[in-house]
């Protein structure tokens, strides 16, 4: 069969920005050379599409062979890169099957953006055949700032355009959402105030954390945004033909506050900074992931600075609580953090974002710190570098208290990686990961079913016990390549 494959160069445009033009030849003639040299070794028909898009024609035989090297020219080209210090990679979308020409090439298409939507330096290969999965290789690198103002402000106007569109907006985070979902979606329904539009929030009362029970209460106090508050059955009452179901903070419909609610919208956007997995709405009228974003509320908040004017602002709580959810995906900062997201930190602060509400929000309580440092007392080496610790058989444990427990270990001196794995429920096991940065917790993760960032990614697992859902990740673990 006939296979079709695609070739991005990750940031060019941002390194090409920095260099003269002597500089700029180099790297071109480099980039020209090694993938030319690949596509020689490999007798495939090689052509440059531009300075940053390449365009091949193989077998499928072909792609079998590259399979089993597991694409090393994404290694070959960072290492050349490296040596010349430039931060460049590269991504592929490759298809191939029994469909026409035509649209194999729109699926390799389809398959590179993919791979770029989950952070670059990765390799998507799928057969054309719309039943088939997708597979991944790569992704050995977190994700490089892609995003522009100029995107971001394109983005803000599009997604005014479709809520301008529908009558009624509803919200939705993720199962048992953190600040960071709370923060996002009340920013989501800030941004509908201010074109006019109704807006409704879904929670589940039922999925509430401790942490997040502190947010709800605050909220109780803001009658204009407590009223906003429904819960899945209400949305159900309210929904209608012109009605907009907006995804924050995640993009599997799997994992919705209601499956019903989700089931129920025709029309959805989907704003998220996670990498993208296989599980994906079908047809959303807007796709905002930006996989190399701190956080949803960081993404939100960027939308809403577009839409706002002299005369404009944010409620301050609604800043406070996207402040808070920036808090909780960065550390407090440490991770994941770009120039980008201090800026939109600052733009908050500008809002009325009230950093004392943010600590409290965000506190932990006695029990809850007792809980963690038990599991950090159990943890073990499972390699140099990595660690886990695991809970109890028959306790079961708060997934932020689990969360909190492998930040605290992957802030050790020496710790690359760090898991911790809980019962969340009588059938559910969890595992919170984390990274340093030179392990890729979310390749991981994504092979026990879960997903999440480069460096903080996590899963749930059915119907198994810890004895053996500690054996699934310690098998995962071993491997993988540690830098």
């Amino acid at each position: 069969m006939t296979a079709i494959g695609i070739i991005s160069i990750d940031n060019y445009d941002d390194v090409i920005d920095k260099l003269d033009d002597k500089e700029s030849s180099y790297l071109n003639t480099l980039i020209t050379s090694v993938i030319s040299d690949w596509a020689s070794e490999h007798e495939v028909y090689y052509r440059r599409i531009n300075a940053e898009r390449h365009l091949f024609i193989a077998r499928e035989a072909d792609i079998e062979q590259m399979k089993t090297q597991k694409f090393d020219l994404l290694a070959t080209f960072k290492n050349k890169a490296r040596e010349r210090e430039l931060l460049l990679t590269m991504s592929m979308g490759i298809a191939y099957g029994q469909a026409s020409l035509k649209e194999i090439g729109e699926v390799a298409q389809d398959n590179l953006d993919l791979a770029l939507i989950r952070g670059g330096d990765q390799v998507v290969v799928k057969d054309a055949d719309p039943m088939s999965r997708p597979q991944f290789f790569g992704g050995d690198s977190d994700a490089t700032i892609k995003r522009t103002r100029v995107r971001s402000k394109a983005m803000s106007t599009a997604l005014k355009r479709v809520l301008l569109e529908n009558d009624k907006i509803f919200v939705m985070g993720h199962r048992f959402p953190d600040m960071d979902a709370l923060g996002a979606s009340f920013g989501i329904a800030c941004f509908a105030k201010l074109i006019h539009k109704k807006c409704w929030v879904i929670i589940n009362p039922e999925e509430v954390t401790p942490e997040l029970q502190r947010g709800l209460r605050e909220i109780e106090q803001y009658p204009e945004l407590s009223s906003q508050l429904i819960t899945s059955e209400e949305a159900l009452e309210l929904l209608d033909n012109k009605s907009l179901l907006v995804m924050v903070d995640y993009h599997r419909p799997s994992m919705s506050i209601s499956q019903k609610v989700y089931d129920a919208f025709e029309k959805i956007v989907v704003i998220d900074h996670h990498r993208r997995g296989e599980e994906y709405p079908a047809k959303p009228l807007l796709n905002y992931i930006e996989a190399s974003a701190s956080s949803a509320s960081e993404l939100v908040a960027e939308l809403l600075e577009y839409q706002l004017n002299s005369e404009t602002r944010i409620s301050k709580f609604v800043a406070t609580m996207m402040l808070a959810g920036m808090y909780v995906d960065t550390k407090n900062f440490t991770f994941r953090s770009s120039a980008r997201t201090f800026d939109i930190a600052s733009f908050l602060k500008s809002q009325g974002a009230d950093e004392s509400k943010v600590q409290y929000l965000l506190s932990s309580d006695l029990d809850s710190y007792l809980e963690m440092s038990e599991l950090i007392s159990t943890c073990q080496n499972i390699a140099p570098g990595i660690v886990y610790a695991m809970g109890k058989e028959n306790k079961i444990y708060g997934k932020v208290t689990t969360a909190k427990a492998a930040d605290t270990l992957i802030s050790m001196i020496g710790v690359k990686a760090a898991f911790v794995i809980t019962r969340q429920d009588e059938e559910v096991i969890g595992i919170s990961a984390r990274s340093s940065g030179k392990v890729n917790v979310q390749k991981i993760m994504e092979a026990l079913g879960g997903g999440g960032h480069f460096t903080n990614a996590a899963t749930k697992i059915l119907g198994e016990s810890l004895e053996k859902v500690e054996e699934m990740l310690l098998n995962e673990v071993k491997q993988i390549e540690i830098e």
